[in-house]
């Protein structure tokens, strides 16, 4: 099955290994990646929304107006961009003011918004039954014993009635995959918990968020955080590293992105074909120890 691939900014610019890693994963599940010639930010789902909602819709409705041109759907992995051109397409399938009024701009140069190409978050695609049997037969380095605690984040799960992803209050997809490892997935009481990244005018309220959601992994002897935005990675990995900082006893709880992991339990060299995992601000040595992994 082909998707037309949605990196969005913040991979391409600050984590291109997350890309490499997303690209090798696919590949092995048969899952094929198309360019999208000529896109732009989704746009960003808090700020610009914020600033200007007509703008918000048209920038994404011309994003999803190039899939279209693929007959394709959309692949996205971060949540962020998922939310927009998720709300996008449910906006203006419901509005026709608004489907009018974004057709109008964009016959202004040459593109047109038909509604026709859903929109997928990666988790989605991955946690699909056949995708699983897939990813228990690629799998060559079990994670057995590895403790993992998945994170999906605000974007993803909410607004619920909208993006209609996985159970808002209690998400299972990520940890479903996560299973097909082999590792043991831990249930945590913050799992919902908002990584703060959008908080950032106010650091207080993003620090605060970062430890509580750590204390509860701390206590839970959690070994990785795994995530899907590259946001909330950011986030956790560099606030993580804060944290540690008023703390005699340093906590080492690596934030890895989900086909980071994937491609770690599929056999692929954590340092090849540009995957480079140790570039974090928490560097996962412990977790490559215990999988015997040489870097």
């Amino acid at each position: 099955m082909d998707y037309a691939f949605f990196l969005g900014c913040t991979i391409p610019l600050r984590y291109p290994q997350l890309e490499a890693a997303t690209r090798a994963v696919c590949d092995i599940l048969g899952i094929g990646l198309k360019e999208i010639h000529g896109a732009s930010c989704c746009p960003e789902p808090v700020a610009i929304q914020s600033l200007g909602i007509e703008t918000w819709l048209t920038l994404g409705a011309r994003n999803l107006a190039l899939v279209e041109k693929m007959n394709l759907d959309v692949l996205t992995v971060c949540s962020g961009c998922f939310e927009t051109l998720k709300t996008v397409h449910v906006m203006l399938g419901k509005d026709k003011k608004y489907f009018d009024m974004v057709n109008k701009i964009l016959n202004k140069i040459g593109y047109e918004y038909k509604g026709t190409s859903k929109v997928y978050n990666i988790a989605e695609i991955l946690s699909e039954d056949d995708i699983i049997q897939k990813i228990k037969n690629a799998v060559s380095l079990p994670l057995e014993g590895i403790r993992l605690a998945s994170h999906s984040g605000c974007h993803l799960i909410r607004p619920s009635k909208i993006l209609e992803f996985d159970n808002p209050e209690r998400p299972e997809l990520m940890n479903k995959i996560l299973s097909a490892l082999g590792a043991e997935v831990i249930q945590y009481s913050e799992t919902v918990t908002c990584c703060g990244y959008c908080a950032r005018l106010n650091e207080e309220i993003g620090d605060d968020l970062c430890e509580i959601k750590f204390t509860d992994l701390e206590k839970n002897k959690v070994e990785a955080l795994i995530t899907v935005c590259p946001a909330c990675t950011s986030q956790y990995d560099l606030h993580e590293r804060k944290i540690n900082r008023d703390r005699e006893e340093k906590m080492e709880i690596p934030v890895i992105h989900l086909p980071e992991i994937m491609a770690l339990a599929f056999g692929i060299n954590p340092k090849s074909e540009n995957m480079d995992i140790m570039k974090r601000a928490i560097r996962p040595r412990k977790l490559l120890e215990k999988l015997k992994i040489k870097i």
